[in-house]
């Protein structure tokens, strides 16, 4: 039983935590997944100089450096289908040091959430 609401655990395991960016569209996509390190312009201009298209792939990008819903507006632009964005330790997370509660760190587990709104 959670003590801050009527849900019991099974129920929380369901239906507590989506993850999700506000104004997304909601769909399923699948192709192949292209690294595009943190989604700025200039990291998709840096791959399509190696012969890399993101047109109709999934792009993957790590937060930091620009807005998210730039990110997403960014790949969109070039065709991309989906767009799936993490949270690298190295740049926030548990790599830096001690993470929450024994610091000021993103923990493994944690997630962001919010607009992708651009």
């Amino acid at each position: 039983q959670d003590s801050t609401s009527d849900a019991t655990c099974d129920e929380l395991v369901c239906h507590r935590n989506h993850t999700h960016h506000g104004y997304s569209p909601a769909g399923d996509a699948t192709a192949s997944i292209v690294y595009a390190n943190y989604g700025r312009p200039s990291d998709l201009d840096e791959l399509e100089a190696l012969g890399v298209n993101v047109s109709g792939k999934v792009v993957l990008t790590r937060y930091g450096q620009c807005f998210r819903g730039l990110k997403a507006m960014n790949a969109e632009r070039r065709g991309a289908v989906a767009v799936l964005i993490y949270s690298d330790p190295a740049d926030d997370g548990y790599g830096q040091g001690p993470s929450y509660p024994d610091g000021p760190w993103r923990s493994p587990s944690s997630v962001q959430r919010g607009s992708v709104q651009f």
